[in-house]
């Protein structure tokens, strides 16, 4: 099979994008059609982003973020899975959630946070139950699709076969509404961040929120360490969506959405 000699260009051109945009910024900074005092440049910034890096005081900060999420994610899929499956399983239960579900998907988690911090204070207890209220009902509407999707001869058989409980909870409904869950993890995942980092802004927990805060805090002098910390940020974000589309990839391997992603692969490498 020839190799497609294009190939190059879906690592290339989003290196090519990003150093064009980067350049972009630069020149436009430089200019002076935005004010430096308002919008570092881009060289400045970067050598910010260094000058923290080398230091390590970036790292405690990536670090204190990432334990808001993670827990925070632990406790959406914990929960998600097993409120989800339940409802998904009982028409009754299910349509008198409903409208709770749908008001509470409503509200903006950053409109509960007075009270949060109220009650929790500048915490991790705090971050944490603001990344659980936004990414929970996401993920839990993903579990009662993905659970009520399953073949109705699956169940049949499963239920000819005597396996009830938690065995059919693991080796039935988990397998079979995998898509689905592995969709509202990766959509809870980036409302998990989203909340963990304006948590640390807003109520002041340790984490790059509360750095880009920090800097802010600190005048003009610091506006490039500030948005050095919002690049850290950014380049979080596309870390864990990129391990979520790989623990796709490897999980998802036998699904057939999967197997058509390689096959139109192999067919553009031909």
């Amino acid at each position: 099979m020839r190799k497609n000699p294009h190939a190059w260009l879906n690592w290339a051109l989003p290196v090519v994008t990003v150093g064009v945009v980067l350049l972009f910024w630069q020149a436009v900074t430089v200019a002076g059609v935005v004010s430096p005092a308002q919008f570092p440049t881009m060289t400045s910034t970067m050598a910010a982003l260094g000058s923290e890096l080398a230091s390590g005081r970036v790292w405690p900060a990536i670090g204190a973020t990432l334990i808001g999420w993670v827990i925070g994610m632990l406790i959406t899929i914990g929960l998600g899975l097993v409120v989800g499956t339940a409802l998904a399983f009982n028409g009754f239960a299910q349509r008198s959630a409903a409208p709770v579900i749908e008001i509470f998907k409503a509200i903006p988690a950053i409109a509960i946070l007075p009270l949060v911090i109220l009650v929790a204070g500048s915490t991790l207890p705090m971050k944490v139950f603001l990344v659980c209220f936004a990414a929970f009902w996401p993920f839990l509407i993903q579990v009662i699709y993905g659970v009520r999707s399953m073949d109705p001869i699956v169940l049949d058989t499963a239920k000819a076969l005597g396996i009830r409980g938690p065995r059919r909870f693991l080796a039935i409904s988990i397998p079979s509404a995998a898509p689905y869950l592995v969709t509202g993890m990766r959509i809870a995942s980036a409302q998990a961040l989203i909340l963990c980092v304006v948590a640390e802004i807003v109520g002041g927990a340790a984490g790059i929120g509360r750095n880009i805060l920090l800097a802010q805090n600190s005048g003009v002098v610091a506006y490039p360490t500030m948005y050095a910390y919002i690049i850290v940020a950014g380049v979080l974000g596309i870390a864990l969506t990129g391990a979520f589309f790989l623990l796709e990839k490897r999980v998802m391997h036998w699904h057939e959405s999967q197997r058509n992603i390689r096959a139109s692969n192999k067919v553009g490498a031909a």
